[in-house]
């Protein structure tokens, strides 16, 4: 049996990065939202003795061993139900950039866990994945999910909002500035802690902070205008060792009005109530470090199944 999947990107519109907890991880509050920029994985039980597992990828920068977040995702479902003996062929078609803030590898992972739940363990409560999934990777269970959601705690914490973007405002999209620049998490994590050294800053709760983050968010959907509201921690700490960033993210706020990166970055973004208004946006966007400029609407889930 063969299945096809889109692994749909997701934004931070919102943002914040607690201090580092005992366990060396970090706390987070993040606005997510799913849009319409994809990967298509496309995943072949194979038969006549073959076993493992077999990735192949449209971009040779991907790997395509047990290092890619799918093989891992393969692998902990199967162990989840004691396949031992089964053969996998997976391919990867790449659209979402690789390192840019877009969860692109957590949903390719998270289309594996549905993909293979339902060509080896239909039975198998689909609420059960959300557990795997928070083992393989922060943005995971969001990345199940999907649409527009609160998310904290580690990522394993998701509250719906009631209206998500794609519901309220279907003629909406981003403006995605995907500069040629990755940017990994880990040194990003880094900045932001060694800039909390020095600025000695500090939060209050977590419960506090979520019920008002909630709150803004929920009024500002409701009045039609929430990119007031956009925030990213990861923002000046990534900026100091990549001054390039700083660059296109003061270009895009000069064109837009409005600008904001998506996680621990690469990727910039603005927000259009209309499609006419980003159309027009996305044609006289003037690149100043090579970026590439790409629209993409909000979406109410995190993948589809059976599209080519």
């Amino acid at each position: 049996m063969i299945l096809s999947v889109k692994s749909y990107a997701k934004l931070n519109l919102f943002l914040k990065v607690y201090d580092k907890r005992p366990d060396g991880f970090h706390d987070i509050i993040s606005i997510m939202q799913s849009i319409d920029l994809a990967d298509t994985l496309t995943f072949d039980e194979t038969r006549n003795g073959n076993s493992g597992i077999r990735i192949t990828c449209n971009d040779p920068e991907i790997p395509t061993d047990d290092r890619n977040l799918v093989w891992k995702a393969a692998e902990i479902l199967a162990n989840s139900i004691n396949l031992t003996n089964y053969g996998l062929k997976i391919h990867i078609e790449k659209n979402i950039p690789p390192m840019g803030g877009l969860a692109g590898g957590s949903s390719n992972a998270a289309a594996t866990l549905i993909a293979l739940r339902k060509l080896w363990c239909p039975e198998k409560p689909s609420g059960s994945l959300f557990k795997l999934a928070a083992e393989i990777g922060s943005d995971m269970p969001f990345c199940l999910q999907g649409g527009t959601v609160l998310v904290r705690g580690m990522g394993e914490i998701l509250e719906p909002l009631p209206e998500g973007l794609d519901r309220k405002f279907p003629e909406g999209a981003f403006l995605l500035v995907l500069p040629p620049v990755k940017v990994e998490t880990g040194p990003a994590y880094d900045a932001i802690d060694s800039a909390r050294e020095t600025e000695v800053r500090k939060w209050d709760s977590l419960w506090i902070e979520h019920l008002s983050v909630l709150e803004s968010w929920l009024n500002g959907i409701g009045y039609g205008d929430f990119s007031y509201l956009f925030h990213n921690d990861f923002e000046n700490p990534v900026f100091n060792y990549h001054p390039e960033l700083e660059a296109i993210h003061g270009n895009l706020r000069n064109h837009a009005g409005h600008a904001l990166m998506s996680g621990s970055g690469s990727t910039f973004f603005a927000w259009y109530p209309s499609m006419t208004d980003a159309f027009k946006a996305r044609d006289s966007y003037s690149p100043v470090a090579g970026e590439n400029v790409v629209l993409a609407r909000p979406v109410g889930q995190g993948m589809r199944i059976g599209e080519g």
